[in-house]
């Protein structure tokens, strides 16, 4: 949804590209429909409330920078349920619990349709929307399962601890690294590739570093989620999206272009593997079978595959990596609370160990930090736009078919008549009132509608659990393992910055400091040392030694010689050698030997 005004393209470039590109003979038809639309609806209800605009342009030349904020008071002045119209296109914003809940429960299949931004429409071209952007129908129905089925099972989540565990582990020993060296951390990077190689590791098994540059796919996500909410014409005035007038189509194509070509040498490594009967049966895998299958009840082929990826690497990154800074952001800003959770974390864990994701349910004080940070900062400020596909009633205001609806939990989630008039302060005693962390029902939708960070009904996140989850156990590994502080003469300030996700409007950068007992617990995973002088052979090394291993086990069956006991005992020198050499005697167990 391209709603964002910022500084890169002015208002005043939107305009001229409007003006140079539509034609009077384009535009008078369109007019005409509009102005027989508006009569039919005011036969019905009144269209909500809301600012007349412009000719032609409607409100697109006010429009400030942080829309939800805008939006925010544009509803003290039109009510909770306002319209607005931004060129050619009815928007209807929603700025109570009462008006949403009734689009996201009570009329929730009718509002169950997201709105497809011009750039992402323009590359589809006949193909199928991806999860993120389809229409409620079989086909949303049949991708949400897959990743509901394969991917966010409890005993799919289970079996994926270690993955999430050992890249939590390498981050923590990075940011030692930089700690000992006195290097500066961007929070907000670190926590993106974080997530980006715990997402690359369950999808098929190898972080993102081994494949590629991972700077270059980080750079690649990042400008595709980017160009979702770049500021396009196209949006505002539909007939104007075939021609693509700022190239924001052609943009996203090329990049997704790149990251295909990256999955599909991915997909080929992993085929050739399966061919062989090697198998780890993680989600790729499961993925190019239902491809193999080829159901035609629930049809699901390599062009939803690519895509299906593309949306879990998108969604398990940006949204992750800005809460996690948020959430660091606020807690810099008032020492106590910093004193109080690393309290926490000293009485249920101490500082003679690592932290475990078995450890969150019992950390009520830093589930609260997340859940406040959320309820401040919620990632979708307007949650993803959706769209009735009939007319509806909202509040008493019609509401058109086809129609773009925001719903501002920004706003709802700072309202003092909900939270009280501390209600824009960070406090996470809030969610602390029962004695423990606010219960999840809440993060539903619940029947207040007060409280709904990931959305709610039948589009809301279906990752939520999860995604909470990896917040929680990132803040807690490095609120554990560091104090944190800000560089000299730094002064942090809480500005926000609207686009895809609400981030911070300067990035934070903290210096860490080692607070664990033991320098070995930083340590996951060394054996090529590490720093600026870890071996610069590292990767070819491990995969000669998995190679050779690998040949040797798939070629020969292996026993000891008679009589003779396994000693592993061990040789100090140059390398840890065995104290005895091992001997070993093979058999031929392929059906056919090739040279």
């Amino acid at each position: 949804m391209a709603l964002m005004i910022t500084p890169n393209i002015s208002v005043g470039t939107a305009i001229a590209a409007i003006l140079l590109t539509l034609s009077l003979t384009r535009l008078f038809p369109f007019l005409i429909r509009l102005k027989s639309k508006q009569g039919k609806e005011k036969q019905l209800l009144p269209l909500p409330p809301g600012p007349h605009g412009l000719p032609i342009l409607g409100s697109l030349p006010f429009l400030k920078p942080n829309l939800h904020q805008y939006f925010s008071g544009l509803a003290r002045t039109y009510g909770p349920v306002f319209s607005i119209r931004l060129g050619y296109k009815l928007f209807v914003v929603i700025s109570s619990p009462s008006a949403a809940r009734e689009i996201l429960k009570d009329q929730d299949a009718a509002f169950a349709n997201h709105v497809i931004p011009a750039a992402i429409l323009f590359n589809y071209k006949g193909s199928r929307p991806d999860l993120l952007w389809a229409s409620y129908d079989t086909h949303w129905r049949i991708m949400r399962k897959i990743v509901a089925r394969e991917m966010l099972s409890p005993a799919s989540l289970e079996a994926m601890v270690p993955i999430r565990r050992g890249e939590m582990r390498r981050t923590v020993e990075n940011v030692w690294a930089k700690a000992k060296m006195g290097v500066t951390v961007h929070v907000r990077d670190t926590a993106f590739l974080t997530m980006l190689n715990m997402a690359t590791s369950m999808l098929w098994g190898e972080r993102a570093a081994y494949d590629c540059n991972e700077k270059e796919l980080q750079r690649a996500i990042k400008e595709l989620i980017g160009l979702f909410m770049a500021p396009n014409v196209a949006d505002f005035f539909p007939v104007l999206a075939p021609l693509d007038p700022q190239g924001f189509g052609r943009r996203v194509n090329k990049v997704t272009e790149w990251i295909i070509k990256y999955l599909e040498k991915i997909v080929e490594k992993k085929k050739q593997k399966m061919a062989v009967g090697e198998r780890r049966r993680d989600v790729l895998e499961v993925l190019l079978d239902l491809v193999e299958i080829g159901n035609p009840q629930e049809p699901f082929t390599m062009d939803d595959l690519f895509k299906l990826i593309m949306n879990l690497m998108e969604a398990s990154t940006n949204t992750i990596s800005t809460v996690v800074e948020w959430s660091m952001a606020e807690l810099l800003s008032d020492p106590t609370k910093m004193r109080i959770a690393q309290q926490e974390l000293d009485d249920v864990i101490g500082k003679h160990r690592v932290v475990e994701e078995s450890d969150i349910p019992q950390l009520h004080y830093l589930c609260a930090i997340v859940k406040e940070a959320l309820r401040l900062h919620p990632p979708s400020p307007l949650l993803i736009p959706h769209s009735p596909s009939s007319q509806c009633v909202v509040g008493g205001f019609s509401v058109p078919a086809g129609t773009t609806v925001l719903v501002n939990i920004w706003k709802i989630q700072r309202d003092p008549h909900l939270w009280g008039e501390d209600a824009e302060e960070f406090k996470p005693e809030r969610f602390l009132a029962t004695g423990k962390e606010m219960n999840d029902f809440y993060l539903r939708g619940n029947d207040q509608f007060c409280y709904f960070p990931f959305g709610a009904g039948r589009r809301m996140c279906v990752g939520f659990a999860l995604g909470e989850k990896m917040v929680i156990y990132m803040l807690v590994s490095l609120l554990h393992s560091f104090d944190w502080r800000l560089p000299e003469n730094v002064t942090l300030e809480l500005r926000e910055k609207f686009g895809t996700v609400l981030v911070m409007a300067e990035e934070l950068v903290v210096a860490p400091a080692a607070r664990l007992d033991k320098p070995e617990l930083y340590f996951f995973y060394m054996p090529f040392e590490a720093g600026r002088r870890a071996c610069a052979g590292i990767a070819l090394g491990e995969t000669m030694v998995i190679y050779m291993l690998a040949s040797l086990l798939h070629s020969f069956e292996w026993r000891l010689p008679e009589n003779v006991p396994l000693e592993l005992r061990e040789k100090f020198g140059t390398v840890l050698r065995k104290e005895k050499e091992l001997v070993a005697v093979p058999t031929v167990r392929l059906d056919k030997l090739e040279l």
